[in-house]
């Protein structure tokens, strides 16, 4: 029998993922040759996971609006936060280090989250209107889909969206088009020459996929729901 995760137990998996991730990446000289590029490779499954269950909470949201700004409002506090941080450990307490992540502060997944809800609620949106109403939503996905190139998912998040909300409804064609964009980001790693498994490692988000097989379409039931009531 196929093991079944509920939204709540995908997105723990997913959490837990992200964070040895960007752990290894802090203290990489304290672990073993090889385990933070093994945590990297692991790693690629997170932002599919979140992309895939931000699409089926847009579908099954009583309120589209609320939901989205939520994620804004996220976004804003995990902005402001990570501004604090950057300023306080690596520029205030440890400035050795500031030349190396002096970006860190712009990562901010619950923005990436937020502008592709946004891409695909004006899409929606546009679908039930007529005229130039859905000109202008079209318009609005346009901007936000430029928009989303800047934030941390980048295209790759973009593409996950397209794929998650185009195929919704579809299944088994959704698991075919999410294999077959993976293999574009394999040819597109196979340009790093000389450096393929070092740096072109963005396909292995294909990994994903068997966790896809074992939503069992429910949110989950939690005792820790409202702190968890972020995405």
């Amino acid at each position: 029998m196929l093991l079944k995760l509920n939204g709540f137990q995908l997105k723990l998996i997913a959490l837990l993922l992200m964070f040895t991730e960007h752990a290894s990446r802090y203290f990489h000289e304290l672990l073993p040759d090889g385990v933070t590029l093994a945590l990297t490779y692991a790693g690629r499954i997170v932002a599919p996971v979140f992309i895939f269950l931000a699409v089926e909470a847009f579908f099954k949201t009583s309120n589209r609006r609320r939901y989205i700004t939520r994620l804004y409002t996220w976004a804003l506090i995990m902005a402001v936060g990570n501004y604090i941080v950057y300023e306080a450990v690596y520029h205030t307490i440890n400035t050795q280090y500031a030349g190396v992540y002096g970006d860190g502060y712009k990562h901010n997944v619950f923005l990436a989250i937020a502008v592709g809800v946004s891409v695909i609620s004006a899409i929606e949106r546009g679908r039930h209107q007529i005229g130039i109403k859905r000109l202008q939503s079209y318009g609005m996905a346009t901007v936000f889909s430029f928009i989303s190139l800047f934030t941390e998912f980048s295209y790759i998040g973009l593409g996950c969206f397209a794929i998650f909300y185009f195929f919704y409804k579809y299944k088994n064609l959704l698991d075919f088009a999410y294999i077959a964009f993976c293999g574009l980001l394999l040819l597109e790693g196979m340009s790093y020459y000389g450096h393929f498994w070092t740096h072109g490692y963005q396909w292995m988000m294909v990994a994903a996929l068997p966790l896809f097989f074992t939503y069992d379409g429910t949110p989950g039931t939690y005792r820790l729901k409202y702190l968890f009531y972020l995405f």
